[in-house]
């Protein structure tokens, strides 16, 4: 049977869940009831999974859930906390339609926070990471409450594709995106479905002669559930290199370690591009487009809208920019939702979408 305390934590995890789409942490459990250490609220949340009231999955920030039809009624009576069942503590969401096909200027984490909840089904987007540009004075923002946002709009199976890189600063590197990859993972929610390398091929920097040139970004690819709710990458197959050749001496690894013996094999004419992705980015884009200080290639957002976009999906960029990804969504007749603070940065989208996006998709 359960104590009041449990009764009380099991009716705040199904209300939180109810309001966000996911479950507490551990830390906002204990900061909620007050209690002195995350350790006393693991205790707890042991005790409910034992009693049969709780599913907990291990290694996930955000893998607690209610179980429903247990039996959950309480040691002894108690009054209703008014969290758990007042309307008035139901955050406010504005109609996803308010948002569909338009590009918004504001502060990305309060345009999302009116945005409802499970609506969303694809994020591509390139946060202004280590001010390494000034972004007309706007270079500052809050990456972690940005991932929280970005989690509850998205829908269970949706995926962020998000482009970034470190700054170099006396001779280290920052590791801003590996930080971020660890925070979304551990602290929010997210899974890391693969982590992909942009590998850029543009001007050759010679100048850099202290250091090596950095002709790469990473593309952490996020995941919110168990798995991706659409996916196909046969779009995405590149040229083999030696296609319709029949190759002997083909021995493979398989996992375990044991080889397979050779045998001859007949290589595929397309293959798999893999986790490295290759964009030329000399010449890409009007000038137009580059007004913005740091884009990212037009063939981007397209690969991954193709890959796992389903029809009549809905796309987000909370950091537009130059509009690359609107342009994109809505070349490929899906619906987008794009966000810039910058009021400069949002006519330039604008302008794109209007000259070089196809009119009339929706």
């Amino acid at each position: 049977m359960l104590t009041k305390k449990q009764k009380q934590m099991v009716d705040f995890i199904g209300q939180f869940i109810k309001q966000n789409g996911y479950g507490p942490t551990l830390e906002e459990t204990k900061n909620q009831f007050e209690l002195s250490s995350v350790a006393t609220v693991h205790q707890h949340i042991e005790a409910l999974v034992k009693g049969g009231y709780l599913i907990k999955e291990n290694h996930r920030a955000r893998g607690i859930d209610i179980i429903k039809d247990a039996p959950l009624s309480p040691a002894e009576i108690y009054t209703p906390l008014s969290y758990e069942y007042s309307d008035d503590s139901q955050p406010k969401y504005d109609a996803i339609d308010k948002f569909l096909n338009k590009i918004i200027c504001g502060d990305a984490v309060a345009v999302l926070k009116k945005v409802p909840s499970q609506t969303i089904d694809i994020v591509i987007t390139s946060p202004p990471y280590d001010e390494i540009r000034t972004y007309n004075g706007h270079s500052k923002f809050n990456l972690h409450d940005t991932g929280k946002e970005i989690f509850r709009v998205l829908k269970n199976g949706g995926i962020v594709a998000m482009v970034i890189q470190d700054q170099t600063k006396n001779f280290g590197k920052t590791l801003t995106s590996f930080r971020t990859i660890v925070d979304w993972c551990d602290n929010i929610g997210f899974k890391l479905f693969e982590c992909l390398i942009y590998r850029k091929y543009g001007a050759e920097g010679a100048w850099w002669n202290k250091r090596f040139r950095v002709d790469h970004e990473y593309i952490p690819v996020f995941l919110k559930g168990e798995r991706p709710q659409y996916f196909n990458k046969e779009p995405l197959k590149i040229p083999s290199k030696h296609g319709g050749k029949t190759m002997t001496g083909g021995g493979t690894r398989l996992t375990n370690g044991i080889r397979i013996p050779t045998r001859s094999i007949t290589i595929n004419p397309m293959k798999c591009r893999g986790t490295v992705w290759e964009y030329l980015t000399a010449g890409d884009g009007s000038r137009l487009k580059h007004l913005h200080p740091a884009t990212f290639p037009n063939q981007l957002p397209y690969d991954f809208i193709i890959c796992f976009c389903p029809e009549n999906g809905i796309v987000l960029d909370p950091f537009i920019g130059s509009g690359t990804t609107a342009v994109a969504a809505k070349n490929l007749k899906k619906q987008y939702i794009g966000i810039d603070i910058c009021q400069d940065y949002c006519d330039i989208a604008e302008k794109r979408l209007k000259e070089e996006a196809k009119s009339a998709l929706f």
